[in-house]
Order: structure tokens, then C-alpha cells, then sequence
């Protein structure tokens, strides 16, 4: 009896040493409060050199704006109020107001900010959203311009997450793009201490991860960090709580014509309107909503970032093994080449270098191209507009109208995607390297078959781009999946599977949300034909080197010494 009483004293000392330790423990991560988490995960803020606007105190965009209502259509709008204060913004809550910079042009806003930044000092609007299971701290950074590659407007709202578990561990951050976002897990940030390091897009202020992203996909950002560096430290950290503009519904920049939202040309909502709320209110469902990116997609992204580097080293690689080849045949025996420009091959080797040169001009004349022309709506009178471009010069960029999304700062054509390949450096290399092939010649047979096989090359264009636009459909779930809160109109959807369905050329008419009944053109461009030339060129040519009569190296003799010229004859005797 002693003995169980003992052991029941054990066991509730220890149960009580247990709880209070795990009571501490809960104690310690409860007790941070609101501010500590937002100090101590403020992010690190990297920009471009070529960065005009950072971000900035809601205070300074009220004060240069006036307050006005947007009259049906946008043709006109009514001053609500000249001088709006921040105190008592958020009283205006319906959906058709929006704040007008006073300041008008673009150039006006850039050097007015621009006078007062340092002034101004640097801030970022906290919002921290509690649950059982989770904590997110929200990072809302304010900028008074956006003139990035994609939208022009008054105005920019963007946002960093960081999420920490039900024990108050960091486990991953979410980036806002584009009206989208990126998300990776903790192990995956660049972080100085606590404190996430990103990399800020000039102009439209994208945020990604890393500095070498921008290029892949969506992404059409110039990103860097040799521009100025936001340490936490210089951040005015504003906890969102009870602010007098929170709850403004209108846009937080100009908002005009149908045709202009369209454009992408209109302010976003404030964070408690942006993409309808999801941001604000749900960040765990619009974490689900957005791109996953981890160390293998950031090896593809740096692999990208640097690919004409490694190509260029490559091609240095290769036509330095083929000047070796070339010095070994002129210490062995000489040159052929020659000799094979004397021959039937010559023929080929010019079919060939035109070839080349076709290719060189296709380069500059478009491969591809997707045209729309509205017969009704407020793009009518705009004339045509390019879908989606692909040459030699400047990649591909797709482009499509995808609605005036309500809630999204990207409104109306919306990039879907874009990248840039270095086709000029690529066949310029090749035509040096070709050049090598024919001066280091040893057969026929051997630069008939290189030519051959790049039949294959001067096709490989074409072939990506049918094989791209057959696979365009699929863009429409992709676009769903990164633009949250956004619904793809069906009319793209099916703009889109026509194209697939007839790559090489087709037109075909869909009515729009907003823009209208409007016409698309699609068809292959007079470089993609160009190509086609090319390749025959190369294959006759190819065929005429292959055929032609061998080459024989002479061989060099070694050089030997002169024979000695022959002794005088002797002197003739004359006997008396």
C-alpha cells in the first residue's frame, strides 16, 4: 500500500513537471506579440540599379491624390473630394471610388518622388492572421508607380508571407507576382538571421527568391541586386490594426476607360479588397492557390539566368579544338581546303553558306504571330493588337485578354508567357564554326554529312513552334492555376483549342468579356517559311559535298640535305 501511494505521488509530480514545462513552452510562443514577429521576420528588400520607386508611407499617396467616383464606363469621373485625409479614407467604402495622383503624368510622379524618398523613409504595413494550426505574418508595401514590362498604372500593392507552424517555427514564405505569387518552404529562403531575403522585379515589383529569377515562364522581370538594399532595420513597421484607410474600397491609383483597364492601365484594391479578400483574410487558401518553387527549380532558373554564358563558353570550347585540328593538319601535310574549293564541292559549300544567310534573316522576321482585332466594344478603335509574337530577336511573348478582373492590380492582356533565347549568337556561332569545318576539311563525306544534319537545325525552329502552339490550350488551366480569384473567360479557352487545332494558320471570332466580338488571326510568319528554304539548301548542298571525289592529303617529305657538288676535275699537264 506504501508502495502504491509513492508511486502515485511520482506520477503526479511528474505529470505536473510535465505540464508546466510544456505550458512554458506554449507560454514563450503565445507571448510573442504582434510587433515581435513582425520585427523579427521583416524582410530583406534587394532592388535593381534601375529601380525608381520604393516602398512608401500610405500617408504620401493620399496626399498627391484627390478622391473621385468613376461614372459608368469610365468616360468621366466626379471629385469626391480634392484633398482626402488618411484618417477618414476608409469611411468611402464603395467599390466605384478611386485615388487620382494630382500629379498626372508619369514623369511628374517619378520627380516628385523621387525629391522626397529619403524624406519619406521606407515602409511596410503588417497584418499578422492567427489561427489554432498557424500564424502569417502579412508584409503590405505600398509603391506610388508601377511601370513595369506588364502594366503601367498609378499605384502598386504587393505582399510577403511568412508562415510559421502551430509551434511558431518559420516553415515558408509566399511572394506576391504579377497578381499571383510564388511559395517556398523555410530551407529554401535566402535569409539573413530571421529574416527572408527578396529580390524586388524594376518596376512592376514582382518579388522572387532568388536574383537570377525573372526569365522562366510567367516571370518577365528584370531582377537583380545592384541596386539599393531595404535592410529590416530601415523599415518603418506599421501594424495594421484600426487605420483610418483600411477599409476603403475603391482602387489605389487612376481608373479609367473600359479600354485603358483593358491595358492594364487601372490601380489596384487596398489588402483588405485585393483578390477579393483571399490575400488578406485566407492566406493558407491562397498559399494553395500559388507556384511551388524549390532547389530544383532554382537550379533551372540559374541555368537559364546563365545560358548564353555557358553557350558561349561552349562554342569558344569547340572552335578552339577546331583551330588545334587545323594547325595539326598544316604541321602534318597541309591544307585541303584548297583543293576543295577547286572541285564540285565548292557548289555544295555555297548552297550551304546561303543557307545560312536565309537563316541569318529570319532571325529579323517574325516566326509566329497571333493578332486580334475587336469589331465592337472599347477596343474598337484601337486597332489591332499582338497576341503573341515569336522571332529570333526577342523569343516568344504570349499575351491574352483574360477579363478586367475586379480585384486584381493586372487587369485586361495579361502576359502567359515570355522568354528569350539567343537565336542570333547561335547561328552566328555556327557559321564561324562552319567556316573552321571547311578550312580544316579532311572529306568531302565528312562536311557533306554536317551539313546534312543541320537540315535538322535550320527546322529546329519550326518544329518548336509548332509543337508550342499545339500545346497552347494548355496555357488556359495554367493561367487559372497562377491568376487566384480569377476565372479564365471560356471564350480564351476556346480561342486557345482552336489554335492547337490549326497551328499553321486560321482565324477565327469570339466574343470577349469586356473588349467584345473580337477577330484572331494566327499563321506562321515569312520566317518560319524562310527556314523551310534553309533546309532544302542545306540538305542539296550536303548531298553535293558528300558525293564529291575524295581529297588526298600530300604528303610532306622530309626535307634532306643537297648532295655535295662534285670535285673539281683535276688540272691538265702539258708536257714539252
Amino acid at each position: 500500500m506504501r508502495l502504491t501511494v509513492c508511486h502515485t505521488k511520482l506520477f503526479v509530480a511528474a505529470s505536473c513537471a510535465l505540464l508546466i514545462l510544456l505550458s512554458a513552452f506554449l507560454f514563450s510562443v503565445s507571448a510573442q506579440t504582434n510587433e515581435q514577429l513582425a520585427a523579427k521576420y521583416a524582410p530583406v528588400l534587394h532592388f535593381t540599379a534601375g529601380e525608381q520607386f520604393y516602398p512608401t508611407t500610405v500617408d504620401y499617396i493620399i496626399e498627391i491624390s484627390a478622391l473621385k467616383q468613376r461614372a459608368p464606363f469610365g468616360v468621366s469621373s466626379t471629385v469626391i473630394d480634392p484633398s482626402p485625409r488618411a484618417d477618414t479614407l476608409g469611411t468611402y467604402t464603395a467599390a466605384d471610388l478611386f485615388l487620382d495622383n494630382k500629379l498626372g503624368t508619369y514623369e511628374r510622379i517619378a520627380a516628385d518622388y523621387s525629391a522626397r524618398a529619403s524624406s519619406l523613409g521606407y515602409y511596410a504595413y503588417v497584418h499578422v492572421v492567427r489561427t489554432a494550426s498557424s500564424t502569417v505574418i502579412q508584409y503590405w508595401l505600398f509603391y506610388i508607380y508601377n511601370n513595369g514590362p506588364l502594366n503601367d498604372h498609378q499605384g502598386d500593392i504587393e505582399v510577403i508571407q511568412v508562415f510559421l507552424d502551430a509551434s511558431g517555427n518559420p516553415r515558408q514564405v509566399l511572394l506576391s507576382q504579377h497578381g499571383a505569387g510564388q511559395n517556398a518552404v523555410w530551407s529554401d529562403v535566402e535569409k539573413v538571421d530571421d529574416h527572408p531575403v527578396v529580390y524586388v522585379a524594376q518596376g512592376s515589383h514582382a518579388n522572387y527568391f532568388r536574383s537570377y529569377q525573372g526569365r522562366m515562364g510567367l516571370e518577365s522581370d528584370i531582377v537583380g541586386n545592384d541596386g539599393k538594399t531595404i535592410m529590416p532595420a530601415d523599415l518603418n513597421l506599421v501594424m495594421l490594426e484600426n487605420q483610418g484607410w483600411l477599409n476603403f474600397a475603391g482602387r489605389w491609383g487612376y481608373w479609367g476607360t473600359e479600354d485603358e483597364v483593358a491595358l492594364g492601365q487601372a490601380g489596384p484594391y487596398g489588402p483588405v479588397f485585393n483578390q477579393d479578400g483571399i490575400r488578406w483574410a485566407q492566406p493558407e487558401v491562397y498559399l494553395n492557390s500559388t507556384f511551388t518553387v524549390n532547389g530544383t527549380y532554382f537550379i533551372l532558373a540559374l541555368l537559364v539566368a546563365n545560358f548564353l554564358l555557358l553557350f558561349v563558353v561552349y562554342i569558344i570550347a569547340r572552335g578552339a579544338w577546331k583551330c588545334w585540328c587545323i594547325v595539326r593538319m598544316v604541321q602534318k601535310g597541309g591544307l585541303l581546303v584548297g583543293k576543295f574549293l577547286r572541285g564540285r564541292g565548292s557548289i555544295g559549300l555555297i548552297l550551304g553558306i546561303v543557307a545560312i544567310v536565309l537563316n541569318i534573316f529570319a532571325l529579323f522576321l517574325p516566326w509566329y504571330t497571333i493578332t486580334a482585332v475587336s469589331q465592337s466594344g472599347p477596343l474598337a478603335q484601337q486597332g489591332g493588337a499582338t497576341l503573341m509574337n515569336m522571332d529570333g530577336i526577342n523569343g516568344v511573348t504570349v499575351k491574352m485578354f483574360m477579363g478586367a478582373g475586379g480585384s486584381d492590380s493586372t487587369s485586361g492582356y495579361t502576359t502567359l508567357f515570355t522568354t528569350q533565347m539567343p537565336f542570333a549568337i547561335a547561328f552566328g556561332a555556327g557559321l564561324i564554326l562552319l567556316a573552321l569545318d571547311v578550312i580544316g576539311i579532311k572529306s568531302g563525306k565528312s562536311l557533306g554529312k554536317k551539313l546534312m544534319i543541320g537540315t535538322v537545325s535550320s527546322l529546329l525552329p519550326l518544329i518548336l513552334i509548332l509543337l508550342f502552339i499545339s500545346q497552347l490550350g494548355a496555357l488556359a488551366p495554367l493561367a487559372s492555376g497562377l491568376f487566384p480569384g480569377q476565372t479564365i473567360p471560356t471564350a480564351v479557352e476556346n480561342m486557345l483549342s482552336a489554335i492547337a487545332r490549326s497551328p499553321i494558320q486560321g482565324t477565327s471570332s469570339e466574343v470577349f468579356p469586356i473588349i467584345g466580338v473580337t477577330t484572331v488571326t494566327w499563321g506562321l510568319g515569312i520566317g518560319a517559311y524562310l527556314f523551310i528554304v534553309a533546309a532544302v539548301l542545306k540538305l542539296v548542298g550536303g548531298l553535293i559535298i558528300y558525293t564529291a571525289p575524295p581529297l588526298q592529303q600530300q604528303p610532306q617529305m622530309p626535307y634532306q640535305m643537297p648532295p655535295p657538288p662534285p670535285p673539281p676535275p683535276p688540272p691538265i699537264q702539258n708536257h714539252i
